[in-house]
């Protein structure tokens, strides 16, 4: 037991005495989202733990959805979410989402979609598929891991070392936190850097992790998919101004549009947090008629987000979240008890 994370003994130790069963009672409400990113195995070519958190094995995904159905919750669309919200039917239900737009989606998510007949949403961000929007995240993963030191606009130029593991996990988790962070400028110069100082290759890593428009175009024609937008370059929102976040959303939908000749009515905040989504951001959504809007918030879904749909929380569904983090999850208890 000494190997075992405190959390995980924690979590094993709630289920077993049945206290989710004693959460449920106030904070479940009716229903929940779950989101995923990707279903693939672990990714030996990326060295940083953060680039593996939200990713599940495929086995892991079904074991999942093996769950749900022993727990008797409905796995659902959004709209029957939206529907069952706003009539309050009974009956535990969650909704699948998975966001950006990964290769594995295809590949390997959409056979089991089908051969299990659940609805799924994917949000797209239009940009990452073509490498007209860099996956900068992966970049620098690529970066601060094969290099001994390395020199970025954090924001000014500086040099960091990066020789020995926790240098590089130091150094990359700074990294990551300036950029989720920067606005579209301060981002670009990082992105350029990472280009013209240690050639990494954006077009590359887009075909190699990201959808080609083909498969997106053939996911929007099953009918248990639904292709929701995720904006064009995948941007802090709230960092930009409001003509250029509402473009981004806008544009995202009318690219999705006109490759899948299908409306495009769900939208996924990029990033998700209190800090990426505010009032204004739940207004544009608002304001640009969107079904519904889903951040990274963690929550369950009650009879309120009837009325507030542009501001749906979701869980997020990570290779640590075994059988007891995940009936806690939907139990509603994510905050404090759920923490990593």
């Amino acid at each position: 037991m000494s190997g075992v994370p405190l959390s995980t003994r924690l979590k094993r130790l709630l289920v077993k005495l049945r206290l989710h069963d004693v959460i449920a009672a106030v904070f479940a409400g009716t229903g929940a989202v779950l989101v995923f990113h990707r279903v693939q195995h672990r990714d030996p070519g990326l060295s940083f733990a953060v680039n593996h958190r939200n990713s599940v094995a495929p086995e892991s995904f079904c074991a999942v959805l093996d769950l749900l159905a022993a727990e008797g919750v409905a796995v659902v669309s959004l709209d029957e979410a939206l529907s069952r919200l706003h009539s309050r039917r009974a009956g535990r239900f969650v909704c699948l989402t998975f966001d950006d737009g990964y290769r594995d989606n295809y590949d390997l998510l959409l056979p089991i979609v089908q051969a299990r007949r659940i609805p799924i949403t994917i949000y797209v961000a239009t940009g990452l598929l073509d490498g007209s929007a860099a996956l900068w995240w992966y970049g620098l993963d690529h970066v601060f891991s094969h290099e001994s030191s390395v020199r970025l606009p954090l924001p000014r130029d500086v040099e960091v070392p990066t020789a020995s593991r926790a240098e590089k996990d130091a150094a990359f988790a700074a990294a990551m936190r300036f950029m989720i962070n920067a606005d579209r400028a301060a981002s670009a110069g990082v992105v350029l850097a990472l280009k013209e100082r240690y050639a990494v290759d954006f077009n590359a890593l887009a075909a190699a992790h990201m959808m080609t428009w083909g498969m997106v175009r053939e996911l929007a024609a099953c009918p248990l998919v639904e292709i929701g937008a995720h904006t064009v370059s995948h941007q802090n929102l709230a960092l930009l101004d409001k003509a250029d976040a509402c473009r981004e959303m806008a544009e995202s939908r009318g690219r999705l549009e006109a490759a899948t000749g299908r409306a495009v009515r769900h939208f996924a905040y990029p990033f998700g947090t209190h800090a990426a989504v505010g009032s204004r951001e739940i207004r544009l959504a608002q304001s640009l008629g969107f079904s519904s809007a889903v951040t990274a918030n963690p929550g369950n879904l009650f009879a309120r987000h009837g009325s507030q749909v542009h501001s749906w929380p979701r869980h997020g569904v990570g290779p640590d979240d075994g059988p007891d983090a995940l009936r806690l999850k939907l139990a509603g208890a994510s905050r404090s008890l759920l923490a990593h």
